[in-house]
């Protein structure tokens, strides 16, 4: 679509944030947290017809897309030191694809651990060969309005 409209997209990045939850990539090479869609794009970006997609640009334009633009990207309510363990335990194979979580919920969290989770992922995206690029706050006020246990999201 940027092709034919003409425009050019260098700094555009772009990423899908997957769920938290336990899960099988589509090759079942991968399972675990998150990580099982991090594998998911690496393996449809290499056969697309593993989801049944067929591409309008060339296997190259897909790849190269991939290559320059992609970010891996999760959604968690649990606190970051055990997030970072878990991806950090076998992140080796994504890189040198950043990721970053899409929405950090803090699920009831005291004050003093969303502290120190957010302390602990600014460090972590400082850090000098750092795969983590950082986070977004899901929200930063409870919604009444949504009843229940839909508050939390």
């Amino acid at each position: 679509a940027e092709r034919a409209a003409g425009l050019s997209a260098e700094r555009v990045k772009l990423s899908v944030a997957w769920s938290f939850a336990v899960k099988k990539s589509i090759d079942g090479k991968v399972e675990g947290p998150g990580v099982f869609g991090f594998q998911d794009v690496v393996a449809v970006v290499a056969d697309p017809s593993l989801a049944g997609y067929q591409p309008r640009s060339s296997r190259e334009q897909l790849q190269e897309a991939f290559r320059t633009r992609w970010v891996h990207g999760l959604n968690t309510q649990a606190q970051w030191g055990f997030v970072n363990e878990v991806i950090s335990r076998d992140y080796a194979r994504f890189e040198p694809t950043p990721w970053f979580i899409g929405e950090y919920g803090a699920n009831g969290q005291p004050k003093s651990v969303i502290r120190a989770d957010l302390e602990g992922m600014q460090l972590a995206a400082e850090a000098a060969g750092s795969s983590f690029a950082g986070a977004v706050m899901f929200e930063f006020q409870t919604s009444y309005w949504k009843g229940g246990s839909e508050k939390n999201f």
